[in-house]
Order: structure tokens, then sequence, then C-alpha cells
């Protein structure tokens, strides 16, 4: 960024910033255009004449350099020049997408895999415009095609695919040939399917994929079989409907991802509350694990709280709370973080601790909700609100908040009685 701005400048005063005559002609020209003052020394510390100098400009110093090349401030001239970049990268993808073959797509792509750190940028951006042009066939042989080092990749740059795809999925009707198509591609399974976990869609296409599994008798592995029967009984869970144990117990866990181990465990949890029967003996061998594993606490229980805000389980919020910690060692876990604030709300509405309530309303931030969890997220945090205003206008509101979010997730559970007796 700060190359950009040296190179505006000297471009603008049609002079090299190379040394201290050209360092005080630049302080005299920004004294006299804008009335502020730039020593020379900050100017040949900005471009890099002073070597042995490793101080960063302040703030202060790039806001009147971005100002004096004709924005106003340093945050503004960020914003535009990313916003250039970005747009001139989508032209040049679907440039890509409308001259060339599949082919050469392919070669493309894979060039920038080899050259370019923004790969997984330009990789979601191709796929969905595939799927909007609705070329699943091509989106398909291109995931077989490029050449993808997934140990190469982050976690949460994993999350960025699937949120990045994932997300467009709802979005585009999807006959039943490609679903079962996509299904039958081992990377769009673990990196999309798998990790956009679409709650917004259990009573559309993300609905379907465990019936078309079965109908299709598509072979998956088995840590991805108990992900979509897990799927399948939340989704049961969600319309009312009864779930039988999965005997989490007797799952060899040992290959399993922290996520989805807990959400084995929740959903057995789910299992025992509609039985009526204690689930201590779940919450007791997931301690044994995580006491075992050296993977982030908050992964493992990530998927306890969806069921612990639906189920309206305060006993496991605060035994949630109690055993989680945050140190944010990745972006993801940013989002995840967000989701137990959700959690520590309902419980100090539950406690009537309105002191701890505000607190916790100050921390929640809806820009930072995983993409695939926002409406179901949503729900919880205006059934929180809902009970703590004391305001009738504001509770109107609210709920009126709540019906329009619930109603195209058509999904029985989430009725104004599940909203005003939450905490009865």
């Amino acid at each position: 960024m700060i190359k950009g701005i040296q190179s505006k400048i000297e471009k603008k005063i049609n002079r090299k910033i190379k040394k201290r005559g050209d360092c005080q002609y630049l302080s005299d020209r920004i004294h006299i255009e804008l009335n502020e003052r730039l020593s020379y020394n900050t100017i040949r510390r900005v471009f890099g004449i002073q070597l042995d100098c490793n101080t960063k400009p302040s703030i202060n110093t790039l806001d009147i350099l971005s100002q004096f090349i004709g924005y106003n401030s340093f945050d503004s001239y960020k914003r535009e020049n990313t916003w250039r970049k970005e747009w001139s990268l989508q032209i040049q993808i679907c440039g890509w997408i409308n001259r060339m073959d599949d082919d050469e797509l392919i070669f493309e792509l894979n060039s920038f895999r080899i050259k370019n750190e923004k790969f997984t940028i330009i990789f979601v951006s191709v796929l969905r415009e595939l799927f909007l042009l609705k070329k699943f066939k091509l989106a398909e042989n291109l995931i077989r095609k490029t050449n993808i080092n997934l140990e190469s990749l982050s976690y949460s740059e994993l999350l960025y695919i699937g949120n990045g795809v994932g997300s467009i999925l709802p979005k585009i009707k999807i006959e039943e040939q490609d679903l079962v198509r996509l299904l039958k591609n081992d990377f769009f399974v673990e990196y999309i399917f798998l990790l956009f976990v679409d709650y917004s869609s259990l009573s559309g296409y993300y609905g379907l994929l465990y019936f078309l599994i079965k109908r299709h008798k598509i072979e998956l592995r088995k840590e991805q079989k108990l992900f979509f029967q897990a799927i399948e009984k939340f989704r049961k869970l969600l319309t009312n409907q009864k779930i039988e144990l999965i005997n989490f117990q007797s799952i060899n866990k040992e290959s399993l991802h922290p996520i989805l181990i807990g959400r084995l465990a929740s959903i057995e949890i789910a299992a025992c509350k509609q039985k009526g029967i204690p689930y201590d003996y779940i919450l007791h061998d997931l301690i044994m694990i995580i006491n075992a594993s050296d993977r982030p606490i908050i992964d493992y229980l990530y998927e306890l709280k969806s069921v612990a805000l639906l189920l309206g389980d305060f006993f496991l919020m605060e035994w949630i709370c109690s055993e989680e910690n945050y140190i944010i060692t990745e972006e993801y876990q940013v989002a995840h973080q967000q989701f137990s604030f959700i959690i520590q709300l309902l419980l100090a509405i539950h406690k009537k601790n309105d002191k701890e309530c505000l607190a916790i309303l100050k921390k929640i931030d809806d820009k930072k909700w995983i993409l695939s969890y926002y409406s179901y997220i949503n729900i919880f945090h205006s059934i929180g609100n809902y009970h703590f205003t004391k305001d009738k206008q504001e509770k109107i509101k609210i709920l009126q908040k709540y019906n329009k979010l619930c109603a195209p997730l058509n999904y029985p559970i989430f009725d104004e009685k599940y909203l005003k007796n939450y905490f009865n």
C-alpha cells in the first residue's frame, strides 16, 4: 500500500524521491497545498532513503500523504485500491469463463495455483461463476483436475473455500442429477458440504443430501457418513420429530475431526433429552477425549452450542461455558467465539443478571458470525433481545423480526410460542 502512495506522489510531482533535496521539495509542496507539515526526515523514512530506520510511518503521516494525492485519508486510499484490485480480478475471471474452453480454464487456474498467493480467492470466484451459469459438470471437472495442495492451506482458508462456494448453493436451483454429481466428488463433499453446514437450507437442498446419498448408494468414508447422519437427525429435531440414540460411546472417534465429535455428542444429548434419560456419560466421555487431545477445546464444543440453544438446556450451556477457553489462533475461531457470546447472553438472562447482559450485548457483532449459521444464530439473538428488553414497542419489533427470520427456514419448532416460553 505504501509503495503505491510513493508511486502516485512521484508521478504527481514529476520527480523521484531519492535524496534530501527531493524530500525537502515534497515537504514544501505538502505545506503549500495542504497547510500540513511533514519534515524532510519523516519523508526520507517513508521513502526508504534512511535505510537504517525501521520506524513505520504514523497514521497521521499516511493520512497527509494520502490527502496529497487526492484521498480523504489512508483508509480511503486502502479501500479504493483494494476494490480496484478485486474488481479487476473478477473481470479477469469472467473473461476466462467467457472465452476459454474447459481445458484452457483448468490450465489457467493451475497456473495461478503455482504463481499466485490469491489462489483461494480465484478458485472460489471461478466456482461461484460456474454455478451461477449452472455449469455443474465443468465445476465438478475443474475440481478433479485442479492441482490443489490441501496440506498448504490453513483451516481458515479451507473454511473460506467452503463458505465462498457453499453460500451460492441456496441461491440457485440445482437438479437432483447435479447434486448427485457433486456428492460423488470427494473434494466437494469434504470441503463444501461438510464445511458449509447450511442450517438455513435443511428444508431445502441441504436437507436432501442424506436422502440422495441413500437413494443413489453413494460411497462415502466413515466420518462423512456419520456427518450426514448427524445432520439428518438435527433436521428431525427442527421439525419436531423423534430421534434415536447413536451410541456415542461405541463410535471409534480416534480419526474424527473435533467438530464432528462434538456434533455426534450433541445429537446423543438431544436423543437422551427426548427419552428423559441422563446424558452425563456423554459429557464425561467428551472431557476424556478433550484432555487427551492437543486440538482446540472450542472445536469440540461448537456443535454442543447448537443443541443447547435449540433445547433451551441451561445446564448444558453452563457446562459449555465452564469448559471453554478462548485463545484465538485462527480466523474461524472468532466466529466460534461469537456463538459463545449468544450462549452467555441467554445464560445471563436466565440468571436475571442485567449488568452481565449489557456487557455481553456489546461484544456481539453479527458481521463476525459464521455465514452458514447466520439465520440460526440470529434467531437466538432475537430471543435474547426479546426477553431482555422491557420496552413493549421494542418487543413487538423483535417479534416481527423473529417471524421474518423463521418464515423462510420453515422449521416447525420456531414459532411464537417457542420464543415467548424459552425461559419457562
